[in-house]
This record gives structure tokens, sequence and C-alpha cells, in this order.
């Protein structure tokens, strides 16, 4: 028999015991890679990953474990090939592919939304005899319109409240928010829209002033990213830019605002890389994903779709956590899994920026006594623009023990109707950092945080951004009962150890 023969083998009988050589076919040989990859509809190989499958998903190992995983980034990973939902790699085409696929989905899901809404307002109208304040519209301030251009404030449609568990009621109060933003008006016209701007004029100075800083004193970093846990709709993905990151993840959990947030960013990436930063541009890699970061970990949220990114990306320089928070206070458990996936995806000398409901202004409301009672004598504190009823009667002395779980109902005029929160202790959040190797740098309530701060941004931020903060008297700021409801929040931030 001669040393070779061009009849093609499967691998798996090469090189046989006999000592007998083959000549390998290799257009044979990725037929077969591409009919196995679709029997079995896994790909063999991966953008991120050198192998099949990444390590830790190979068995089911404990779930701290998988972070065992995070390691330095790779200095030679290239930018445009790493991680990017909507990177085209050179193929317009396929970007343009994606962008119709997400605009048919998003069609879909606006009719399936209309559906809903539809059937609900039906629902309501057979049960109006017997509840005459189901109507959300009689029964819910949030309801009454502005005056402006008829801006419709906005409303959910969340039934059976009192029996749901807290993940679905957020789910479903911020996927019908992103819908029915698409039809309210314009922003400018919403009853909160000095609040908004104020509370975006503070994320603005926490990332700029803790966020630069991480990458000034990492210059051996290659990548300035960030993981944004609770992104919403992208809301922060300007503020992103203006301190020029490199990277950005953003997980959420509701899916119809991580869409959104992908639609915001598709639009507006720089197409073309330059050394120059494009103008009103996101000159950043981004990818999106959907998950609850209070019971998952990331990993979990993000391998399935982004084979090897945690080799790739993690540790981040920067984990951002806006107003979202508090809602992992209804137990210890969840609180524990957000710390562990912040200090595990956050290299050493990494910051954790957030902002959650001031404790202090909790309890200096309770011991004033600045509260009523309301229709069903449960205790209630707020104004015009926002309200906090408590399920149960608050400690008179404002420390809440045990620490979690003190659930109160939320309402903000314009954007959160009625949604169950939790009281957020302070220093039970800055203790139990500390297992996690957080170490508290910084703590201001908004309105010290813009009185100290404003000065040295003035001139630097939106122009449109600080015109919408102006006061009657001329002068920049909160006033009113926007001056109360922006010092309901406290901004943080920790560093990792």
């Amino acid at each position: 028999m001669s040393d070779t023969t061009d009849t093609y083998v499967p691998k798996s009988q090469r090189d046989s015991s006999d000592g007998t050589k083959f000549k390998v076919d290799r257009n044979r040989e990725r037929l077969e890679i591409s009919r196995r990859e679709y029997a079995t509809g896994v790909k063999t190989t991966s953008t991120y990953s050198k192998v099949e499958t990444p390590g830790w998903m190979k068995k089911e190992p404990l779930k701290d474990l998988k972070y065992e995983k995070y390691g330095a980034r790779s200095e030679a990973s290239n930018l445009a090939s790493t991680i990017s939902l909507s990177s085209n790699q050179g193929k317009e085409k396929e970007q343009d592919s994606r962008l119709s696929r997400l605009k048919r989905s998003r069609q879909e899901m606006e009719k399936r939304y209309d559906y809903d809404e539809k059937r609900e307002d039906e629902d309501e109208e057979e049960n109006t005899s017997i509840q005459p304040y189901l109507r959300l519209d009689v029964a819910n301030p949030s309801t009454i319109q502005s005056g402006k251009d008829n801006y419709h404030t906005f409303q959910s449609k969340i039934h059976d409240k009192e029996n749901r568990d807290i993940n679905s009621i957020v789910r479903q109060h911020y996927n019908q928010r992103t819908q029915q933003s698409k039809r309210q008006g314009s922003r400018v016209n919403s009853p909160i829209y000095k609040l908004r701007n104020f509370n975006n004029t503070i994320k603005y100075i926490l990332l700029s002033n803790w966020g630069k800083c991480v990458k000034d004193e990492s210059t051996k970093s290659p990548l300035f990213a960030v993981l944004d846990l609770c992104c919403g709709k992208g809301g922060d993905l300007n503020k992103c830019e203006f301190i020029k990151i490199d990277q950005y993840i953003g997980i959420d959990i509701s899916d119809v605002s991580v869409r959104e947030a992908y639609d915001r960013y598709s639009k507006q990436k720089a197409r073309f890389k330059t050394h120059h930063r494009s103008e009103n541009k996101y000159n950043f890699e981004a990818c999106f994903a959907t998950g609850d970061c209070f019971t998952q970990f990331v990993p979990e949220m993000l391998e399935p779709n982004f084979p090897g990114i945690i080799e790739k990306t993690f540790p981040v320089d920067l984990v951002s956590i806006q107003f979202a928070l508090h809602y992992a206070f209804e137990n210890e458990q969840k609180v524990r899994t957000l710390l562990t996936n912040i200090s595990r995806s956050l290299k050493t000398g990494g910051r954790f920026i957030g902002t959650i409901p001031s404790s202090d202004f909790f309890k200096a409301k309770i011991t004033n006594k600045q509260f009523y009672r309301d229709q069903d004598g449960k205790t209630k504190f707020g104004n015009n623009l926002y309200s906090v009823t408590f399920d149960k009667p608050p400690p008179e002395d404002g420390v809440f023990r045990p620490p979690f779980g003190n659930r109160y109902i939320y309402w903000l005029k314009d954007a959160v109707d009625n949604v169950p929160e939790y009281v957020v202790p302070f220093e039970t959040l800055r203790s139990l950092c500390e297992e996690f190797n957080l170490i508290l740098k910084y703590k201001k309530n908004f309105v010290d945080i813009f009185n100290s701060e404003i000065p040295h941004f003035f001139n630097k931020l939106n122009k449109n951004l600080i015109d919408g903060l102006k006061r009657s008297d001329n002068k920049y700021g909160a006033e009113g009962d926007e001056k109360e409801a922006v010092g309901f929040y406290v901004g943080f931030v920790f560093e990792k150890i």
C-alpha cells in the first residue's frame, strides 16, 4: 500500500495503528465541521474564545467559582474584535441586516404591547362596577396631564401588585415605561424635566470625577471598560462618552429597555475608527444583555451570547448602578449576589459608583414626624412630585432593624408609578461592601454634590442640560418640590482594594 492516499478519512480515523498516513482533504474537513455545527447547534470556534466551550462552562461548578476565571485583560486583544454586539467587523451589510431585524422585532413588540394594553383596559372596564378605583386614571395621580402640548405623563398598568414578586413588577413597569415613552410627547414638556436634568447632572459629576481618575491611574490597561448594571434604556451612554471610555457592557432585567439601549447605541455609534473621537457619536464598543444582577452572576448573563468575554474584558475599571440598588435590599442574599458581581468584576483600584435613596433622609422624615396617614392608615410622606408609603409603620427612631426587607411604595411623577422599593441603611451597605473589599471613598446628598461641584462643570456640560436647570430666580439648581425630591437621593463611590 502506498504511503499516502487521496481518499478522505474522518479526523477520528487518521493516524491508524498500522502507521498508514493520510493526505487530509481540507475542504472535506471544513464540510464535516460545518455539518457537525449545523447538527449540534454548537460552533467549533468563537470570536472570543479559542476553545469550543469556555472552561468554566464545561461542568457546573459552584457559582462563586466561575469568577476564578476573571483575570487580567489581554493587552493584545483587538477592541473591534472583542465584545461589541453591534460591531460589524467591516461588514456593513451584516449591520444593516441586524438593524432591520431589530426594527421588525420592535414593531412586533409594540403590536403585542398595544394588544395587551387594550385587553387590560377591557378587563378594567369589566371590574369597575366592583372596584370603582381600579381604573388607574382615577386612582393614580401620575396620569394627570401637564397641559403642555397634550403631553401624557407616564402611567403603568400592572395588576395584582400585592401578590406579585418584586422582579416581575419591576420588569413589567420598565418595559411599559420604555414603550410608552415613544408616545408621550417631547420630554421638555415633562412635569419633572428639570428634576431629570438635575439627576443627570449629578451622574455626570460622579462618573467624571471618579471615573476619569481610574483611567488616569491605570496607564497599563489597554481599555477603559465600564460595566453598567441596571442600565435601562441606555440613559448613561452619553455620560460614558463624556468620560471617554473604550468599552461598555450594559445589563438590565427589562428586555424591552435593553433593546432600546442597543438601538440608541447603534444609531449613534461612530462607524469609523480615527485618531480623534468623533463628535456627537459613541466612540466606544458596546454590548448589551438581559439579566437580573441581584440573582444571577455576570458570567451567566454574558457568556451565552458573548463566549470568552470574561477572559477578554474583565476585570473592568468601573461598575455603575444608578437608581436601582435599593431593589436588592429585599433580602441579604440579593445584596450579596450583587456585591459579588461588582467586586469580582472590578480590577484592583476600580470604582463602584451608584445612587440610592438616602437612609438619612428617611430617618429625618420619621424622627421629625414629617409624615401623615393616608386613607388606608399607612405612613406616608412626600409632595406633588414624589411620595413614599410604608407597608408597615416605620420605627420611631428611623433606624430599620433588621436592615433588609423594609418595603415602601415609591411614586415619582412621570417616572416611577407606585413601585415597591426597599430602604437601604447605608451603614449596612458600607459594612457589607467591606466584606467584598470595597472601601467607601465618597458619599454626599444630591443637593450637596450639586452645590459643591457645579462651578467646575458649568462650562463643560451640554448647554441644553444646563439651561434645563434654570430656576425661577434665574439661578441654577432645584427649587420647591423639586429640591425635596432630589434631596431624597445620595451618591456614593467605593474603591476595590
